[in-house]
């Protein structure tokens, strides 16, 4: 037999299905390409009951898998359709095309589809199980609940769909809902891991630490792994169980030395406990076992700096500097020379960063800082405005900068105008807003500055300054002050240890008469702010109502000393003879 004529034959025996096939019919040849219920039509035959037809149903098929292998998605679509008509109860194909409709990214168009063959397969669970997650990935969680409790219904005694309902009433903060689910779990199958760790994020999240601890150990002492030994860790850094985090730590880097997260979280806990000198020889050791031994050092740079030990900080940072030039080596030694003073390092430093780089605008930012340390404003100004010119979307940062360098130079306008342009860029951000209030304040426009900062409130009733500034403003003109008293508080509860919004707390006690209190938290304050000549003169004013005139006297001439313009310190001056 010759290879033509076996070629041939063979291509008959393939074709055979479809020449004997009830779509086979003597029509034209494109008419392969239409459903059989349209052949139907053109043929002088006239059917009752259309029967399956699963030789076309089964040409389709394989067309439409030909198209979806070649990414021809939407001829695939057709196909399916197609065989669809030929055969409606093929449950392969009703499984294929939703699938299918995913992939093209209709998922529309894939739900109608599901929806379509759980009426028509009603005790299958697939569709339902593939619709409910379609329904998660809408943020439809109730929808997807509903459909996994139609699957349990059909299924019952499924662990894992008891996780799942549980999993989604707990995101929903549906918290006895998702013990109910959990618990069920862990009924059906008491070493269910996920049951107990699960039930123990649940307990996390209603501050029962008790039961969340139970779960957790049994969790581990089911299945021990990293991820978990460090997420139980993370739950005893928050109970303040330190020993207990040290050995969990301990126990990961045991098997797993190169675990950076597990590395760095017991470095944490020790400096929680004060130990210092053992967390700097984990980090040591961190950087043997480490591939990328750099990343540990720009660590134990950060460690040094935490220790005010700048010369051991830039020790380390140096050969990062000169071997690496790696970038944030090279911003970090640059707050370092600025810090000890040696100006022209810094500069030289932060030049060598370039404006692709993600530390460029906290160079901008120091380059700008070391310029009006040397009463160079204008150049300063230059600076941010040209930097700002060169990023298509600049940061927050750099607007409020300028605007506070216009500020300084009174150039109130400028300072508008720069802020307007930052809100339009970054409309609502409570940085710009708070700066527009501040430039306001400077303009003695105390009224609009207090409107701004209640719009910062209205976005963020947590903002502590917007607070501060609020409560102090009312205590300076003696009005709403209970009001002031509750703005303040908050603040402090916000920021503790800020000494000027512990001295508006001073001031607003002051103010409603109570000088005890007041001389309380101006101190507390003066503590934390010794060089503020404000905390100072606020003190002189509290002594002198208390009738202490010589603490008064002697704050007073404090204040005075601080004060930089004449005008101030000639107000001191006053006051102190007045005594």
């Amino acid at each position: 037999m010759t290879t033509a004529v076996s070629l041939f034959i063979r291509f008959l025996i393939l074709l055979s299905p479809f020449l004997f096939s009830a779509c086979s019919t003597t029509v034209q040849d494109n008419a392969l390409h239409r459903p059989p219920a349209i052949l139907q039509e053109e043929e002088s035959h006239d059917y009752n009951v259309e029967m399956p037809d699963s030789s076309c149903s089964y040409f389709y098929l394989l067309w439409g898998t030909h198209a979806e292998n070649n990414k021809r998605y939407q001829e695939a679509e057709e196909a399916f359709e197609k065989a669809l008509i030929c055969d409606p109860d093929s449950r392969y194909i009703h499984r294929r095309l939703p699938i299918l409709l995913l992939r093209m990214g209709k998922p529309l168009g894939a739900a109608k589809w599901l929806r379509q063959s759980i009426e028509r397969f009603p005790g299958d669970t697939e569709d339902r199980i593939l619709l409910a997650r379609l329904a998660i990935r809408n943020n439809e969680s109730d929808e997807a609940i509903r459909l996994y409790r139609e699957v349990l219904a059909l299924t019952p005694g499924d662990e894992t769909l008891l996780l799942r309902i549980g999993f989604l009433q707990l995101e929903q903060n549906q918290f006895i809902d998702a013990k109910r689910s959990f618990s069920d779990a862990l009924a059906l199958n008491p070493q269910s891991l996920y049951a107990h760790l699960y039930l123990a994020r649940l307990a996390t999240r209603m501050n029962q630490p008790t039961q969340a601890a139970e779960y957790y150990e049994k969790a581990l002492s089911q299945n021990w792994t990293a991820d978990l030994a460090i997420e139980v860790s993370e739950f005893y850094t928050l109970q303040n169980e330190y020993e207990k985090v040290e050995a969990l730590y301990r126990s990961v880097l045991d098997k797993y030395p190169q675990e950076k997260h597990a590395g760095l979280g017991l470095v944490h806990v020790l400096l929680l406990q004060g130990k210092s000198k053992e967390a700097l020889t984990v980090l040591q050791e961190m950087r043997t076992n480490s591939s990328e031994p750099a990343e540990i050092d720009i660590i134990i740079a950060r460690f040094y700096l935490r220790n005010e030990n700048l010369q051991m900080a830039a020790k380390v940072l140096k050969p990062l500097v000169l071997e690496n030039n790696r970038e944030e080596a090279v911003y970090m030694l640059a707050v370092i020379r600025y810090e000890q003073q040696d100006i022209i390092n810094a500069r030289t430093l932060l030049e060598k960063i370039q404006p692709q780089s993600e530390f460029y605008e906290d160079a901008v930012s120091l380059r700008v800082r070391i310029l009006i340390k040397e009463k160079n404003l204008t150049k300063a100004t230059l600076l941010l405005q040209q930097t700002i010119k060169e990023y298509e979307k600049p940061s927050p940062a750099l607007y409020t900068l300028l605007a506070s360098l216009y500020m300084e130079q009174e150039m109130f306008q400028d300072g508008y105008t720069i802020l307007d342009t930052a809100l339009t860029i970054h409309p609502g951000n409570t940085k710009i807003l708070f700066e527009y209030a501040l430039l306001l304040e400077k303009e003695n426009k105390r009224e609009a500055a207090i409107q701004w900062m209640t719009k910062i409130l209205a976005l963020n009733p947590d903002h502590a300054d917007a607070l501060n500034y609020i409560g102090y403003t009312w205590a300076d003109l003696d009005i709403n002050l209970e009001k002031a008293l509750s703005y303040i508080q908050k603040a402090v509860e916000l920021k503790p240890e800020n000494g000027y919004i512990r001295d508006s707390l001073g001031w607003v006690h002051y103010r409603m008469g109570d000088f005890t209190k007041a001389h309380k938290e101006t101190n507390k304050a003066l503590k934390m702010e010794p060089e503020d000549p404000y905390i100072h003169e606020h003190l002189g004013d509290i002594y002198k109502k208390l009738g202490n005139n010589i603490k008064a006297r002697q704050a007073y001439k404090k204040a005075q000393e601080l004060f930089k313009t004449k005008a101030r310190q000639m107000q001191m001056q006053e006051r102190i003879n007045a005594l």
